[in-house]
């Protein structure tokens, strides 16, 4: 299949993440050539700079030291064997702001980042990018999870992961039990719908899932539980060790709306690889 993204843009913030960060996005840019730019951004107030990247006459000011930086990045990318010129782009501004006018409108960009629980939030309420937020130093996915809505939007998502990830394991699940009221508040199918038609709505979905899994000849589970869904995906997905979680944001609908996808973030050690297209 063609490859969605061009871009690949990986954001520093912090240069304790930098190099594990840099072998991620030469790794992905070079398995699907794509484009390559590192956007290293210092606001203050999240992320301190050793004295070593600060500007030697302006320590106290704790003014960066940006040629010293933009080497560091060379380095690490040319030790990655890449010789190819990349583009480095070193500020000092509120990270939003700057996400924002790097990507503009263009959806076919990927941003591989560390996870900090202020910023990622930030990023991924406000900004329409696709993100691969790294928590570890994992240079291989052996248990990719990927949770469907079962909308028209999955079987794309599905064959861009098996993409993106050829060699690794990937389990598809969905929960069949919560939906949207009108109120914006979850509650179980059950509430709304008679015993004989829950059970006929089940059972459709259901089986529209076992149609993926075996489209893509995936395994993976259609759950039903008793606890919210934050909770019942915490629960599922620490069961299951899964160490990349792969998402697709939609402000639509609540199984991969933001709010769930930050709750998860904030709690799970798993990296996370979010769609937004």
């Amino acid at each position: 299949m063609t490859h969605i993204f061009k871009r690949i843009v990986v954001l520093i913030n912090d240069v304790v993440e930098m190099e594990s960060l840099l072998k991620k996005g030469v790794e992905f840019s070079k398995k699907h050539k794509t484009s390559l730019e590192v956007l290293f951004i210092h606001e203050n107030h999240l992320f301190e700079l050793p004295d070593y990247f600060l500007s030697p006459t302006a320590i106290a000011e704790k003014e960066i030291n940006k040629e010293k930086i933009k080497e560091k990045i060379k380095s690490i990318i040319y030790s990655l064997e890449d010789k190819k010129e990349t583009p480095i782009f070193i500020v000092e501004e509120d990270s939003l702001d700057r996400v924002l006018y790097h990507g503009k409108d263009n959806k076919d960009i990927l941003f591989i980042t560390s996870y900090h629980k202020e910023l990622t939030q930030k990023l991924l309420e406000k900004t329409p990018y696709s993100y691969w937020i790294l928590r570890s130093e994992t240079t291989t996915y052996n248990n990719i999870l990927l949770p469907i809505d079962l909308s028209e939007d999955s079987s794309n998502i599905i064959k861009l992961t098996k993409h993106i990830f050829p060699k690794s394991s990937i389990s598809i699940m969905h929960e069949y039990r919560y939906i949207l009221s009108e109120n914006a508040a979850l509650a179980p199918v059950e509430s709304y719908l008679g015993q004989e038609e829950y059970d006929s709505d089940k059972e459709r979905e259901k089986e529209i899932f076992e149609s993926y899994k075996k489209e893509f000849n995936l395994q993976g589970d259609f759950i039903q539980e008793k606890y919210k869904l934050d909770e019942d995906l915490i629960n599922y997905i620490t069961e299951k060790k899964s160490d990349l979680v792969v998402m697709h944001h939609q402000d639509a609908d609540i199984f991969t709306s933001p709010s769930i996808i930050v709750h998860l973030l904030h709690t799970l050690p798993s990296d996370f690889l979010v769609f937004n297209f």
